[in-house]
């Protein structure tokens, strides 16, 4: 007998229809069997079979309070930093340069000289509020203010104290800019000058020149440059976005430096800012069909040759689904980015277990 209270009736080709849909039977004992779903492999490999992809997932279950963590990768991309990263990367310049404020005990609302020492003198370049570089780095993917943001920090620092295997990027190196033009181009040999100033006048300063140390090199990379170019994997990402937005369920060891001010202007933007919760971008755009009423939280990346997209997408108000989700596309179209997410959402929609 079948402990069941949905009504069923069976049927010779060893299927059952119940009240709640079309499961699986066994036809010789007659106990129901729970669907098999497609493995994230296959899922992936179904979309453009003739462009290169690299895909990781992070179901999120358990409760809000509890949460717990299940990843899936696609082939070799837990590990694989053969892509471009483009602009998905700027978040790592984001976190390192708040804790580096954090480090110096200024606050969010500080002001960043930039200068620059040529020929035996500093050289002022520009200045910048820390709130306006974070929140162009995600309201229009600004360049200019991922460079100054990886000027501030410095390269050394960000792949030293960052970027490290500890601290969930074994992977990683971030050593060249965005932008080729002043004031905001990062030459890597010149010596920086960097003043924290807070509106009541309080400044910090710190100076710091590149080492000359290769951490694309150490950490991998092949494309643009095996000796100055940025590289990552999209499961890197995944945990980098996981860490912010689970800060306070996550062992202390764990944890960003980040003061919970700084938290929520990362995720949410605030006063006109914006942060990481956007309805734009190719995952939102396309998982939407399958999670209309879902929050969306994002940093994509796009350039001729390839397309990604990292984001969190978070559906408990309506299926209960809360996933992490880090792409990338050998190819400079969104279409196939778009097509990824929406059957990664379809297969994340499907599974019960």
């Amino acid at each position: 007998m079948i402990n069941r209270r949905d009504s069923f009736v069976r049927l010779g080709a060893g299927l059952a229809i119940t009240s709640v849909g079309l499961v699986g039977c066994n036809s010789l004992s007659g106990r129901l069997v729970k669907p098999k779903w497609e493995d994230f492999d296959s899922v992936v490999d179904g979309v453009s079979p003739d462009i290169g992809k690299w895909a990781s997932v992070c179901l999120v279950e358990g409760s809000e309070t509890k949460p717990s963590f299940k990843w899936f990768h696609y082939k070799d991309s837990a590990k694989a930093v053969n892509f471009w990263p483009a602009s998905t990367i700027k978040v790592y310049t984001v976190v390192a340069a708040l804790e580096l404020l954090n480090e110096i005990e200024m606050p969010l609302n500080s002001i960043v000289i930039f200068e620059r020492k040529h020929e035996g003198k500093w050289l002022l370049d520009t200045s910048r509020t820390m709130p306006e570089m974070v929140s162009e780095i995600f309201r229009r993917s600004s360049n200019e203010d991922y460079t100054l943001l990886l000027r501030m920090v410095g390269i050394d620092r960000i792949n030293t104290r960052f970027l490290t295997e500890s601290r969930g990027f074994p992977g990683s190196a971030l050593m060249r800019g965005y932008v080729s033009n002043r004031p905001y181009l990062y030459i890597r040999t010149e010596p920086q000058r960097i003043t924290v100033r807070t509106l009541a006048g309080q400044s910090k300063t710190i100076e710091h020149t590149w080492s000359g140390r290769s951490y694309s090199r150490e950490r991998g990379a092949t494309v643009l440059s095996e000796t100055t170019g940025n590289c990552t994997s999209t499961r890197e990402l995944a945990e980098c976005l996981r860490r912010i937005l689970f800060h306070e369920h996550l062992p202390e060891g764990d944890r960003y430096h980040l003061t919970g001010e700084q938290l929520a202007f990362l995720r949410e933007g605030r006063e006109g800012l914006t942060g990481l919760r956007n309805t734009k971008g190719f995952v939102a755009e396309s998982a939407r069909e399958i999670f209309p009423k879902a929050r969306f939280y994002h940093k994509e990346g796009l350039i001729s040759t390839y397309s990604l997209d990292l984001a969190y997408v978070d559906d408990s108000a309506q299926s209960g689904k809360r996933y992490l989700i880090s792409i990338a596309a050998n190819s400079g179209k969104d279409t196939t980015v778009k097509a990824m997410s929406r059957a990664i959402a379809a297969w994340v929609n499907g599974r019960n277990e």
